[in-house]
């Protein structure tokens, strides 16, 4: 099994059976979000949770956890990463508790899309400056 698909498995088997969760593929890989905010989902060959920021501090460093750096100038610090394989106890653990936390968490609005036709003008001045 190759690892994209071994974390995408990991993910499936770690995912909450919870009503409020939305499971579906973002950038072409699995992930789960509730109030629409991601909580848990896949990265490469890692599973990432949002856990909050202290208890990623708390987690990264142990074996096979850090800190979600998808690009090395960006860190999102409220997600740990965990290699995969991992423990299936502590995915589903750390599954559980991103899912709480990031209930706690305002749910995200949709942005209205803006009219076609102003879209239109926007990628057109784009166009003339490039």
């Amino acid at each position: 099994m190759d690892p994209i698909s071994a974390a995408a498995a990991a993910f499936a088997a770690a995912l909450p059976a919870d009503t409020r969760v939305e499971s579906k593929k973002m950038f072409g890989v699995p992930c789960a979000f509730v109030h629409r905010q991601m909580f848990f989902g896949t990265f490469e060959e890692t599973v990432v949770a949002r856990i909050g920021p202290a208890r990623v501090a708390a987690l990264a460093g142990q074996p096979g956890m850090r800190v979600f750096t998808p690009t090395p100038e960006r860190a999102w610090g409220d997600y740990v990463q965990v290699d995969v394989p991992a423990d299936a106890e502590l995915l589903k653990s750390l599954a559980a508790e991103a899912l709480a936390w990031t209930l706690l968490l305002p749910t995200n609005v949709k942005k209205p899309k803006a009219p076609k036709a102003e879209r239109r003008a926007k990628a057109r001045a784009a166009a003339r400056q490039d």
